[in-house]
């Protein structure tokens, strides 16, 4: 029999990016420094907060595994790959065909290694709470526990079970609130979840309080010089709300996720306008859609959170994020298929482009990110929360005449022709229209383990439970003595 047990590294040197300038600052490990130096001034919780973000950079990526471009792409299977590769591996689900379990263990380990450092920044404010400004202490306290509950739920929908089928005895992972040296203790489903949903509550209540889009707009943090600059970069108070919705949501509290999804929705400035808005077909030109110059292919007017990605260059990335490149990941089947030939869909248009080269070699490839690269008028944020997913899950859940005026709002965003949802179409309705808009942002696999999918969209075999939990890697399963 093998048994589970979690070893973290805490004794790591992370390499925390100072906000002050444009050099490194090498952090000494977190039981050395969280009482005594970092976080015992302002400066130095934003220099910690920064340097968390920089250390989620790692996998929330274009090009990282938890990104646009690696395997929950593939996982999903938005790529198309040859039999016998990594990649027809990883879209089959084959996990133990994978050769060694390196992917998955550095995604194991890397979000845990982001929970540890928040672990340290969570733990040093409260430790030097007297020290600190009252905004200071709730926003990067705040952020932090947000940030712990978001890393925390992408591990329980990768390595967990299927939401709908858990096993309320089993226990799944370790809900890592404090930094030990010893073994850590896996929790249940439900202890899990509960956990999470605390650190949610708390980033909530204290990012009310001193969050600067809670009482201002986001317009107004797009400047270096504000006193908390460029809020969509950061898990914010409206982040943390959407967090809340996709949480409850794979918990089964259906009516919290409807509360949540709501109230983001609605959210308004002082003046009436919306905190944040869907884009729409006016909000891009089809000159700057070719030249890359002037349009925002990630869709940063609905963003309610994400991570800076200024260094991205698509020129350097995979073939499916490329366009200089000999060959492509789509082929004409799958872009038609998607879109159900439906090409005055806004995503169809804009989203992706084809491709020919002199080789012969011709195929769809994803936008998105095209324009992170020598743009100025490119945010360069990676999503993590859109406004879409809002929509989506109140046109999913809702009373269905509510659910049909929140369809026909994202209809008219998207340019599709308007057909009202009924009770037994929208669940497929809607799951394709979550495919259709989050493909590239690392989301897709999540919706279709939620909704326990047997057959993926361009799927290389049937989805059971086995293929929806990806196993821990082989260090943590140690032989019981």
């Amino acid at each position: 029999m093998k048994k589970r047990k979690f070893y973290l590294l805490l004794y790591v040197v992370l390499t925390l990016v100072c906000s002050a300038c444009e050099g490194w600052l090498t952090v000494e490990p977190e039981t050395a420094i969280t009482g005594e130096k970092l976080y015992t001034t302002n400066e130095g919780v934003k220099e910690g907060l920064n340097g968390l973000y920089l250390n989620m950079r790692g996998l929330y990526y274009p090009e990282g595994r938890l990104g646009g471009a690696s395997v929950l792409e593939s996982m999903a299977c938005t790529h198309t790959f040859a039999e016998g590769t990594p990649g027809y591996r990883w879209a089959g689900h084959y996990y133990n065909d994978l050769s060694g379990d390196s992917d998955i263990a550095m995604i194991f380990v890397g979000l845990y290694n982001i929970i540890t450092n928040a672990n340290s920044l969570i733990l040093g404010t409260e430790t030097n709470k007297n020290k600190l400004k009252d905004e200071v202490y709730n926003i990067g306290r705040g952020e932090a526990l947000a940030i712990r509950a978001l890393v925390h739920l992408d591990l329980i929908r990768l390595f967990g079970p299927v939401p709908s089928n858990v096993d309320m005895s089993e226990k799944y992972l370790p809900y890592v609130r404090v930094n030990d040296i010893k073994d850590y203790e896996y929790n249940t489903f439900e202890e899990y979840m509960t956990y999470l949903l605390a650190d949610l509550d708390e980033a909530e209540a204290l990012l009310e309080k001193s969050d600067i889009v809670v009482t201002g707009t986001f317009e107004e943090t797009e400047v270096s010089s504000a006193s908390w600059s460029f809020r969509k970069n950061h898990i914010n108070y409206y982040g943390v709300l959407g967090l809340q919705a996709r949480a409850r949501l794979w918990k089964g509290e259906v009516e919290g996720a409807l509360r949540y999804a709501r109230l983001v929705k609605e959210a308004k400035n002082g003046d009436g306008t919306a905190k944040v808005r869907l884009m729409t077909p006016d909000d891009n030109t089809t000159e700057g859609l070719w030249n890359n110059k002037t349009t925002d292919l990630t869709c940063y007017s609905e963003h309610l959170c994400g991570v800076k990605c200024d260094n991205y260059d698509y020129t350097q990335g995979t073939a499916w994020l490329a366009r200089n490149v000999s060959i492509l990941n789509y082929s004409d089947t799958f872009f038609e298929d998607l879109f159900a030939g439906n090409a005055e869909d806004m995503r169809y248009q804009w989203f992706w482009a084809y491709y020919y080269n002199r080789f012969g070699t011709s195929g769809y490839y994803c936008r998105k990110y095209l324009n992170f690269y020598n743009s100025s008028t490119s945010q360069k944020n990676f999503p993590i929360v859109r406004l879409a997913e809002m929509y989506l899950i109140i046109a999913e859940n809702a009373p269905l005449e509510e659910a049909n005026i929140i369809y026909e709002e994202y209809c008219k965003a998207r340019n599709l022709t308007y057909v009202p949802l009924t009770e037994s179409d929208r669940e497929e309705r809607i799951l394709l229209e979550f495919i259709r808009e989050f493909t590239g942002e690392g989301q897709n696999f999540y919706t279709y383990k939620r909704y326990n999918t047997k057959n993926m969209l361009f799927g290389v075999r049937e989805c059971t439970e086995e293929q929806y939990q990806l196993p821990l890697p082989e260090s943590e399963l140690l032989n019981d003595k």
